[in-house]
């Protein structure tokens, strides 16, 4: 029988999810947990079993996904109908709107390291002393990232043939950007003690001594746990890809592999360029600074700064597509307005991409904008970091991968699919290591109202914004889902 020209074979398949998911990025995430400054929040070494112990869950939860991906032949609503055929619809709705509501936080973060995270010099907050745009700085240039993420999201209009074309070229570029980066860390890394008589380690040689507790082990967890989100988003395409049953557990494996050696591997290269005592900002602009000819090191910013900003494009425009797709499937089963799940010739899901960008645009004026405007007013940090940020979306994410599990385990024990011994105690291990993750996130913001000051004994206002901010966004997805399920949809 001949392959259907749409169908992903196992190559396909581990090329997007691979190129989807891994990236430089998340290294805008080490000056708070591996920064030598700051060594109440820094892990130290101890990042290297932390990202594999992360690439684990992240393999167990994406194996659930994989195996349901079986019994759901269209995977038509991911984790919502995973949820909605192992136990009820309003289930179904509810894991559905957390599916959704998890991409504009992710939208954030990508906007956040888009621009921001590549110009701290302008913005950011170094030894008491503002960036040369002062504490304002942070507002002008997230504008710039929502002015380019309105630019990115506008070329899905175009079709999906567009988009998978400019999609693909901008993957390449990026990729090859990334391994030049690769190439020149090495360099610098091994020419390092020859320019600096000193043989300064930086964070590398410091961060052995550190003391790993619950705090900054959850903490950095739940910021480096988003690195590995979007294996969920992808594997969802089960009716789009050829012999999935032999494929798909295949693709899952290799993806989950390449992606946890390719963050262990390329954190090692950033601690072994990076040799600087007082180490902050983004880490992969400090990989040049080693060199000791200046052109060479303002090409590797520039280098950086293009490759981030065009790895963030496009997850940008992937980011997007996904949100008005995942829209449909809610709109089929009468949970929403059937406008939503309709196409145009293009096949772009027109009226739920617009939806995702309003709720983008919300997002970016409660976990940026506002947060940006008490910044510059009040001329103290804002919290909305990047690390922030993808805690807030790695709880989301986790909490759709606990229902996703106990659905795959309830499927298991309805036998519906044959699920085999090591599955069970894998799902069930990991369910309680991510409750447990859980439970200490949401103490973490309970303290953040029980202890609301900072270091000089004032009441730090960043810091309540952020959680309250977190715990309003959390509250109103619920809320939603019991309004529409009981309220709309059950009147009906």
């Amino acid at each position: 029988m001949k392959t259907k020209k749409e169908e992903l074979n196992l190559f396909n398949l581990i090329w997007i999810g691979f190129s989807f998911i891994a990236g430089i990025t998340f290294t805008a995430s080490f000056s708070t947990i591996l920064s030598t400054t700051n060594p109440e929040a820094s892990v130290g070494v101890h990042i290297y079993w932390i990202f594999a112990l992360e690439g684990l869950i992240a393999f167990l939860c994406a194996w659930s996904f994989a195996r349901l991906v079986q019994i759901h032949p269209q995977a038509n609503g991911g984790g919502g109908q995973y949820a909605r055929t192992a136990f009820n619809k309003f289930w179904g709705l509810m894991t559905g709107l957390l599916n959704y509501a998890v991409i504009p936080v992710i939208g954030m973060g990508l906007m956040v390291t888009m621009v921001r995270a590549n110009f701290d010099n302008l913005s950011g907050y170094h030894g008491g002393n503002w960036g040369s745009w002062g504490s304002w700085g942070n507002l002008y240039l997230d504008l710039i990232a929502y002015a380019l993420y309105m630019f990115a999201s506008s070329i899905i209009f175009f079709g999906i043939k567009k988009y998978k074309y400019f999609a693909t070229i901008i993957g390449y570029m990026t990729w090859g950007i990334t391994i030049l980066l690769i190439i020149f860390g090495l360099v610098a890394g091994f020419i390092q003690p020859l320019n600096d008589p000193n043989n300064h380690t930086g964070f590398v040689g410091q961060s052995t001594n550190i003391k790993l507790g619950f705090d900054n082990f959850v903490n950095t967890f739940t910021t480096c746990f988003f690195a590995f989100a979007g294996i969920e988003t992808f594997i969802t395409t089960g009716k789009n890809i050829k012999n999935r049953d032999k494929n798909m557990p295949i693709a899952i494996i290799v993806i989950m592999i390449l992606t946890t050696v390719f963050y262990i591997a390329f954190t090692a290269l950033v601690m072994f360029a990076v040799r600087q005592e007082n180490w902050s900002g983004n880490p992969n602009k400090e990989i040049f600074q080693g060199f000791s000819a200046k052109w060479l090191r303002d090409f590797g910013s520039i280098l950086v700064i293009v490759c981030t900003m065009l790895m963030r494009f496009n997850s940008s425009l992937q980011i997007t597509l996904f949100g008005g797709a995942t829209l449909e499937p809610l709109a089929s089963q009468k949970f929403l307005p059937d406008a939503l799940r309709r196409e145009n010739k293009e096949n772009v899901p027109v009226g739920g991409i617009i939806v995702t960008i309003i709720g983008f645009t919300i997002t970016f004026i409660l976990f940026i904008l506002i947060p940006d405007i008490i910044q510059g007013a009040t001329e103290r940090p804002s919290p909305f970091d990047y690390a922030t940020l993808s805690s807030t979306a790695s709880i989301l994410l986790i909490s759709i991968y606990i229902v996703v599990i106990v659905a795959a385990i309830t499927h298991g024990f309805k036998k519906n699919m044959k699920v085999k011994w090591w599955e069970y105690l894998g799902w069930f291990l990991t369910i309680g290591f991510i409750i447990f993750i859980f439970a200490m996130y949401l103490k973490g913001l309970i303290t953040s109202f029980t202890n609301p000051y900072d270091s000089d004994g004032e009441i730090d206002i960043q810091k309540l914004v952020a959680a309250s901010f977190q715990i309003i966004y959390f509250t109103a997805i619920v809320v939603t889902a019991v309004c529409v399920y009981y309220i709309a949809y059950k009147k009906d």
